[in-house]
């Protein structure tokens, strides 16, 4: 005599945990993601393949494609920044300045700059460049 039984064997994979699964994966890569920084100024900066990457920026002049000027996102008129300069620097003489300028900015706007800048009383002054 054979005896048959009722449990009935359900073979497959259940759903439900696989999901929660999947959502919590992208909730964790969501949550440890970095978002990059964009910046508020548009500059495309000409390539150098001897360019170093800058760890610490601290007094940043901008001049874009339509030369304006912007020290430390901050719109300065060309003759203020000499004065602006000096109040940025004025507790840290040694701080190093970037200039950076977009490839389409004038030659003669970053001219005027390093001038200013030389005016200010800053001796040691980089132009930053893209690698």
């Amino acid at each position: 005599m054979k005896v048959r039984s009722r449990l009935n064997i359900k073979s497959g994979i259940e759903m439900a945990p696989m999901v929660d699964i999947v959502f919590l994966l992208v909730t964790y890569f969501l949550i440890n993601s970095t978002l990059v920084k964009n910046p508020a100024i548009k500059i495309e900066l000409p390539k150098s393949t001897t360019a170093q990457s800058e760890v610490q920026k601290k007094a940043v002049i901008h001049v874009d494609s339509k030369n304006k000027i912007y020290l430390n996102d901050t719109e300065v008129a060309l003759a203020d920044l000499p004065i602006e300069l000096k109040r940025l620097i004025a507790d840290s003489p040694d701080q190093q300045v970037i200039i950076k300028g977009d490839k389409e900015s004038n030659y003669q706007t970053i001219i005027s700059v390093m001038d200013y800048v030389n005016q200010a009383g800053v001796s040691h002054f980089n132009l930053a460049t893209e690698r």
